[in-house]
């Protein structure tokens, strides 16, 4: 650990070297940028990795956007979901919300209805079973995402947010979503 970093205070995520790479390739970058970009994405990495490691020592199988389907549902105020709003949710394709939750179904999480109100609407839902399971894994998960922002203060929280939210509008710009 670097002796200038403060008592509990990890060395930076993104490597040193990947950094010097960059910037021994490029420049004229803007340093701080690529060092902050690559915080952002190391963190993210090891936050989807802790979600991911969390699920499986509840027992559960499930990658992250099964993970978020379940979560959506167990959450959703009206018992189920239509599987175009989750495939919106999610920002996936119709196609690949249909075999995520085929999964999901086959391993007795999730069971489907057709609306009666427009039959081209299927509706998701948790099984009895996917309700119970659900029950243990979205409070596990929550204690998870509060214990990853534990050592910063109430107002660090809310900066971290603001700032990141700048950084995700910067990017869905630059994307065009």
């Amino acid at each position: 650990m670097n002796d200038s970093a403060g008592v509990g205070e990890a060395a930076a995520p993104p490597s040193q070297r990947t950094l010097d790479s960059y910037t021994h390739a490029f420049p004229d970058a803007d340093a701080e940028a690529l060092a902050a970009h690559l915080a952002v994405t190391s963190t993210g990495g090891l936050l989807t990795r802790g979600i991911e490691a969390a699920i499986r020592n509840l027992g559960f199988d499930l990658s992250r956007p099964r993970y978020t389907i379940v979560r959506s549902l167990y959450l959703s105020k009206q018992g189920g979901m239509a599987q175009s709003d989750l495939a919106q949710a999610l920002r996936v394709s119709g196609p690949n919300i249909t075999q995520l939750i085929d999964g999901l179904v086959a391993e007795g999480w999730v069971e489907r209805s057709v609306s009666p109100a427009d039959r081209r609407v299927v509706h998701a839902r948790l099984t009895t079973e996917g309700n119970k399971r659900a029950s243990r894994l979205v409070p596990a998960i929550v204690d998870f995402m509060q214990q990853s922002c534990s050592q910063l203060s109430a107002d660090e929280q809310s900066e971290l947010r603001r700032l990141l939210d700048k950084v995700r509008f910067s990017v869905e710009d630059a994307a065009g979503a």
